[in-house]
């Protein structure tokens, strides 16, 4: 089981009086929890979808920001601390990176110590249990010796850790019972858990087979993984638009060989194959026909079932997305209310109808949409940056600071974040905590435009603070990665001078 070192820490913790949007993290971390009871209903459709219901699936990011707001919570019961981990060889992937999360909480108030082999501390916690682990970890041990129906229940418990975005137990599970159920299903679920966890070319391979099912309804679901692999999670260099369309349309044609009377929901899975095909012509600069594959896809799927809605959801703000490339700003704006209409609890889709807002200058119908979503979602960095942006273009140059700093704290190695935050610093003159902001990442290691965008902040305020030989030495760095900009040189030459 992934999180065993999480969920020791967490324990320790009256997690009854946690915000929700701590308990929905809570949920990916520790489902089994008492205290994620009940929480479905605070969430939105995304969140709160069940098992075999989900179409959407986390992501790094996506868990990171859970796992802020898990810190956060645990930290406000808690308070400062240091957390010691023994045997820190041995740490599953999710425990890691969470402990990574938590490190570097605003304030920096958990100091997380990593040992190897067994520590010093006299204070030790043991994770709970909960009888589903129990369960699996028993049906796991011997896994070689199970009956079919047990296999099934691996598998099934499977699927849950992959819709709360457990990728790293889900794949353990599956990659011991694939030796004893080598089916199509098993392929593709463990191909999910590898897509999840970034591994492309594992979860490329792994849809393959799954493809080689003789359901057409599994060779459909097959080919759209395959066609988001190439549309969207592999590395750029392997993307392609040609082999998604291939994929969507041999899944398109798959479906039209299942039964009329087959009793699975082929409405569902052919809308679903077309609003991939959207993303196709909506990349390919068709955006008109983009709009009519998700607008015909929206009309047949007003049922109101549990995934029906849920997919809804996707096709009304795919269909924003459309509205916004073509400049159809109001239509864009109409769409994303009637998708809050639908699910208001998502706090991604009140910062996309904001951004719509800021496209248009409507700064205050702007920042109260941003308000709302950072109210649904405080750990979402992209939130804090447009509203310190929003609050700049309304003259309120401290809230948009307080904005900007909580966005760089919410992921510190975030470039733009960073120069942000240090370039408002240094328009309130603070150039004393602008400069050494700036001076925090490493240029070596950052793409040429951000690496120069820092170096000339850096510079700017070497000068201010009448330090010219760093100031130069800072834009000789700049025309050293862009010996063609203009300002940089124009720069070094005053300040040449006035060392003159």
């Amino acid at each position: 089981m992934s999180f065993s070192p999480v969920k020791a820490l967490i324990d320790v913790t009256d997690r009854s009086r946690w915000p929700r949007e701590a308990l929905i993290g809570l949920k990916l971390i520790s489902p089994d929890d008492p205290s994620c009871a009940g929480i479905d209903s605070e969430a939105s459709l995304t969140d709160a979808a069940q098992a075999q219901d989900r179409i959407r699936f986390f992501l790094k990011d996506r868990l990171t920001r859970n796992f802020r707001d898990v810190s956060r919570a645990w930290l406000s019961d808690v308070g400062p601390c240091a957390v010691e981990v023994t045997h820190a060889e041995l740490l599953d992937e999710g425990s890691r990176l969470f402990l990574e999360t938590l490190a570097m909480a605003p304030g920096r108030d958990a100091e997380v110590r990593l040992r190897l082999g067994a520590g010093g501390s006299a204070a030790t916690v043991q994770p709970p249990r909960s009888p589903r682990e129990e369960t699996v970890n028993r049906l796991f041990a011997q896994v070689g010796t199970l009956a079919e129906a047990d296999l099934d229940h691996l598998y099934e418990q499977a699927v849950e850790y992959l819709s709360v975005g457990d990728s790293w137990t889900a794949e353990r599970i599956l990659r011991g019972i694939q030796p004893h159920r080598d089916v199509p299903a098993v392929w593709g679920r463990l191909g999910l858990a590898y897509t999840m966890q970034g591994r492309t070319l594992e979860a490329e391979f792994c849809c393959l087979r799954w493809r080689g099912d003789t359901d057409p309804v599994g060779v459909a679901g097959a080919d759209y993984a395959l066609s988001m692999l190439y549309a969207r999670h592999h590395p750029e260099h392997l993307r392609s638009l040609d082999r998604t369309a291939d994929f969507l349309e041999h899944g398109y044609a798959a479906l039209g060989r299942v039964d009329e009377d087959d009793d699975r929901d082929l409405t569902f899975h052919r809308v679903f194959n077309r609003n991939g095909y959207a993303l196709v012509e909506f990349r390919r600069g068709r955006v008109d026909a983009a709009i009519s594959h998700l607008t015909a896809g929206i009309s047949k799927l007003r049922s109101g079932t549990a995934v029906h809605r849920m997919h809804q959801t996707v096709l009304i703000y795919n269909l924003a997305q459309c509205y916004r490339r073509i400049g159809r700003t109001e239509s864009a704006i109409e769409t994303y209310r009637e998708l809050l209409g639908v699910d208001g609890k998502m706090p991604e889709y009140h910062m996309e109808l904001a951004h719509c807002y800021l496209s248009t200058e409507q700064f205050d119908a702007a920042l109260a949409s941003l308000l709302k979503a950072r109210k649904l979602g405080p750990s979402i960095q992209e939130v804090h940056s447009l509203i310190g942006f929003t609050y700049m273009q309304i003259g309120k140059a401290a809230e948009a600071l307080d904005s900007y700093r909580i966005a760089h704290e919410c992921d510190p190695q975030d470039v733009e974040a960073l120069y942000d935050y240090a370039y408002l610093l240094a328009e309130t003159e603070q150039p004393e905590r602008a400069l050494q902001l700036a001076r925090t990442l490493d240029p070596g290691l950052l793409p040429r435009e951000q690496a120069a965008k820092l170096l000339t902040l850096a510079a700017e305020q070497h000068a201010r603070l009448g330090n010219l030989p760093a100031a130069r030495s800072a834009l000789e760095e700049v025309l050293a990665l862009d010996p063609d900009d203009p300002d940089a040189r124009a720069n070094l030459e005053q300040v040449a001078a006035a060392l003159a």
